[in-house]
């Protein structure tokens, strides 16, 4: 009687384990992913209204065409996400439609107006990402992925506040603009706080931080001049430094050793 027992909750232990090895859980690359998705939508904004600027055009188009590769194979991988997170549906099929209408506006040579329009677009987008990446957060659980999530966030910011600053220095809406380049301003110098305050940051981690902060202060400066077209380049060339150094940090918080 006790072995027939045994074979029963045996195998009922083992049609468990398979049934949760079927289900795919959150990884740390699908938070990564996913909040590059966030950082895109700012880069595509950010390199369409350079175009329009004529801030190293050659490298604004080169960025444009990249920035929709990669958010258009990061969202493929969250549709296949989808079918272990049921909660992350509804978000990702927000997000398409968000995709879309951002691809519709920077379909046509830049203008002011245009730039503007796109740059609303990339503020639908990184919502509805921002959405999705809570998401699988809670899915994923672990502080692991709250750190990925709060590294992509520096990683996203360093893009929003230099598309806010190129409307800025354009003249368009420039308020609003200006509301917005501020506030992400004071979002990621709030941020980069938090991350450098976290206990167990590696030598690999401060040395990039301290390479964010660095190139956080040369972006600062050009912020502080009023938007001055002659401090564009400092501004693009700055976060694309930023971008990289959050880039390889995220990276970092994403190995095993980190969470």
């Amino acid at each position: 009687m006790m072995r027939k027992l045994f074979v029963l909750l045996w195998a009922m232990m083992a049609t468990v384990a398979a049934h949760a090895a079927a289900q795919p859980g959150v990884s740390p690359g699908d938070i990564n992913a996913a909040g590059e998705l966030r950082m895109l939508s700012q880069r595509l904004a950010r390199s369409y209204v350079q175009l329009g600027l004529e801030v190293v055009p050659a490298a604004a188009l080169e960025q444009l065409q990249d920035s929709i590769v990669r958010f258009e194979r990061n969202l493929e991988r969250m549709q296949v996400l989808a079918a272990g997170v049921p909660p992350a549906g509804p978000s990702i099929e927000r997000l398409r439609g968000d995709w879309a209408a951002l691809r519709a506006a920077v379909a046509e040579p830049a203008d002011r107006t245009r730039a503007l329009l796109a740059s609303r677009r990339s503020l639908d987008v990184l919502e509805s990402a921002d959405r999705l990446v809570v998401t699988l957060e809670a899915a994923a659980n672990g502080v692991g992925a709250r750190r990925i999530n709060q590294a992509g966030s520096l990683r996203m910011l360093s893009q929003r506040v230099v598309k806010a600053y190129m409307l800025y220095s354009w003249g368009a809406d420039t308020a609003a603009s200006r509301r917005e380049m501020e506030s992400a301003a004071d979002e990621f110098g709030r941020g980069l706080t938090t991350l450098a305050a976290l206990p167990g940051n590696t030598a690999d981690m401060r040395t990039e931080l301290a390479e964010i902060a660095l190139q956080w202060e040369w972006l600062r400066t050009a912020l502080s001049v009023e938007g001055a077209g002659s401090y564009r380049l400092i501004a693009a060339e700055a976060a694309d430094s930023i971008l990289a150094a959050t880039d390889r940090l995220v990276r970092l918080y994403e190995r095993p050793e980190s969470r």
